[in-house]
């Protein structure tokens, strides 16, 4: 793949089950999709994240608490390939980004949760403009989601 002369293409990449997910950016770009998992793992693994997300878990509902999970989890793993950080126990912990319908704000970034196939979610984060004003933040338009046969 190949942008316009002089300019640098960033992609990201991103398959979970039968669900396959690709961005295409100006700019740093990440996105990540995951099945729902079950409530054992949404148990296990919710001590990886930041504090405040573990409490925004434990007021959820029981039933409620898988599809959050994955929200927090697809938005803090497309902002980490999008920094080039990967996926450390430092970073999950630190990053803040919400378990709620809509993500918390990550200075720098533009982040949205995207609309996938019942039992996935999945998320994507760009690098915002420079603030000088030259161009609107991009928002996450070059992304495409398919099945796999």
């Amino acid at each position: 793949m190949a942008g316009p002369p002089g300019e640098e293409l960033h992609f990201s990449l991103s398959h979970s089950g039968g669900q396959a997910l690709s961005a295409f950016a100006a700019r740093p770009v990440g996105v990540d999709i995951e099945r729902v998992p079950g409530a054992g793992t949404v148990r296990d693994a919710a001590a990886s994240l930041h504090p405040l997300e573990q409490v925004e878990l434990a007021a959820l509902p029981p039933v409620y608490r898988p599809a959050a999970f994955a929200r927090c989890w697809t938005r803090k793993e497309a902002c980490l390939k999008a920094t080039g950080a990967g996926i450390a126990a430092a970073s999950l912990r630190t990053l803040r980004l919400g378990t709620g319908p809509l993500p918390a704000r990550s200075p720098g970034w533009a982040l949205t949760d995207l609309r996938v196939p019942a039992g996935y979610a999945a998320a994507c984060a760009v690098r915002e403009a420079a603030p000088s004003g030259e161009s609107r933040p991009t928002r996450p338009s070059a992304s495409s989601v398919r099945q796999h046969r």
